[in-house]
């Protein structure tokens, strides 16, 4: 006969707990927790000399938890069913039979266990977790949360079932001792069943092949559904999909549309009729040319957009053969080259999905020479000005000086007060300077020839005034 003991569990009451967290007047807030398995089974064998081999091993259960919290702080008690005995352990602890962690990024507590610590016999385990924390978006009325669920640990040594426990279904906080005779008894009967997409909007240029990890909870895919999910477009353009699982995962790869937004419907079956759907959208961004300088100087910050907009897998990166000298996901993408990079060339790429999708080169170069611009004659005979353009980071650094080579001519002089950007291009690395020079004998013609030098000893064409 099918023997069943009611086991009911140490339950926290959620009523006297809220009285008790202040001065009765906070609103408790009860953390939902949702194991992905309500049971996990090794199977090891041993023979008569005494070595074990496990078989088969379901040695990892992950818990997702609601709302956001911060301070969390997660316990498990672990009662080993047949003699009575518990185990409790925390985040911190360390030991050989069983862990937890928390990634607090997920949403999810990680619980693992080794089977080979629990014994040498046919043994079930009752694990109790235990969640407490703050809101994340906590108002100061509020207790600090808590919750509570549980799952079961089985070694099943020599193909001898131990005692199972079960757990009912909805919302009872109470598991069962089930005699070992009906199995799929306890494997049918439980828990929730969700699935959730990793992303829950695509954003992507056309054409782009995409992927989606959808997680499943309450059922596991080799065994618990009724075969792959179904995947439909209910709204957009459509798209062909390809599907398979990894890992516990349904893997989901399509190709983004030309245009619009599809959204994308999931839903899975398990072997027990319950269904669970979920739903994300893929969206088509058009994406603009950035603006990328053919032309880099040494000390000059290169910036430039790379028009990213929204689209989540993709990137902007400056590289040196495989070095990634600037990157960004988000926001302008910055390089300042350095004088040994004179000469090199780099290479400016926006990849979505990681494969390039725009690229262009940048030519770091060396500053060009002085350039004499104009020679005008001014209101006194004996005098004319001279413009240069120079070159530089900084107009106060590598000004120009201005030499006679031969001719009537003497006295250069540096006008103050004329310094100014030659351009309106950004960034600037363009100047404008401005000279004076008189006649050396005013009865000769003022003709000459002169030359520009920077401070780095570059040189311009020689100019003749006649």
């Amino acid at each position: 006969m099918l023997y069943l003991v009611a086991l009911v569990l140490l339950m926290p009451d959620w009523d006297s707990l809220s009285t008790s967290a202040g001065d009765g007047q906070l609103d408790q807030i009860r953390v939902e927790l949702f194991p992905e398995k309500i049971r996990l089974e090794c199977a090891i064998e041993r023979d008569s000399s005494g070595p074990m081999r496990v078989l088969r091993a379901d040695t990892v259960n992950v818990i997702r938890y609601s709302p956001a919290l911060n301070s969390m702080k997660v316990k498990a008690v672990i009662e080993d069913v047949g003699t009575g005995q518990v185990l409790s352990i925390d985040e911190s602890t360390v030991s050989s039979f069983a862990s937890l962690s928390i990634e607090q990024q997920r949403g999810v507590i990680r619980f693992s266990w080794s089977p080979l610590q629990a014994s040498v016999s046919s043994k079930t385990f009752r694990v109790t977790l235990q969640v407490t924390g703050r809101p994340a978006q906590e108002v100061s009325t509020q207790a600090p949360a808590i919750g509570q669920t549980q799952f079961v640990l089985t070694t099943v040594v020599n193909n001898q079932q131990p005692p199972q426990l079960i757990m009912l279904g909805g919302r009872i906080d109470t598991l069962m001792l089930q005699d070992t005779i009906s199995r799929q008894f306890a494997e049918q009967l439980s828990s929730e069943f969700w699935i959730e997409p990793a992303r829950i909007a695509i954003v992507s240029a056309a054409g782009r092949e995409w992927a989606n990890r959808i997680s499943i909870g309450g059922a596991d895919p080799s065994r618990d559904l009724q075969g792959l999910p179904t995947i439909r477009v209910v709204s957009g353009a459509q798209i062909e999909f390809v599907r398979y699982f990894e890992q516990r995962t349904l893997v989901i790869k399509g190709r983004t549309p030309l245009n619009g937004t599809s959204v994308v419907e999931v839903v899975a079956t398990r072997t027990d009729g319950k269904q669970s759907k979920t739903t994300f959208s893929v969206q088509t961004v058009v994406t603009a040319m950035p603006r990328v300088p053919e032309v880099a100087y040494p000390g000059v910050e290169v910036v430039v957009d790379p028009l990213l907009g929204s689209i989540e897998s993709a990137r902007a990166v400056i590289r040196e053969g495989s070095r990634e000298v600037s990157t960004t996901a988000n926001g302008a993408l910055r390089f300042k080259p350095s004088n040994a990079d004179t000469g090199k060339v780099f290479v400016f790429e926006r990849l979505i999905d990681g494969q390039p999708e725009f690229t262009s080169n940048i030519y770091v170069r060396a500053f060009p020479a002085p350039v004499i611009r104009e020679v005008r004659r001014s209101n006194d005979v004996n005098v004319k000005t001279i413009t240069v353009q120079f070159y530089s980071a900084d107009r106060t650094a590598n000004r120009p000086t201005v030499k006679i080579v031969d001719g009537n001519a003497s006295a250069v002089r540096k006008l103050p007060g004329f310094l100014r950007a030659a351009d309106a291009q950004k960034p600037t690395v363009s100047w404008i300077e401005v000279f004076e020079i008189t006649r050396k004998d005013p009865s000769k013609p003022f003709a000459f020839r002169i030359q520009a030098f920077d401070e780095k000893g570059r040189g311009s064409a020689v100019v003749a005034e006649d």
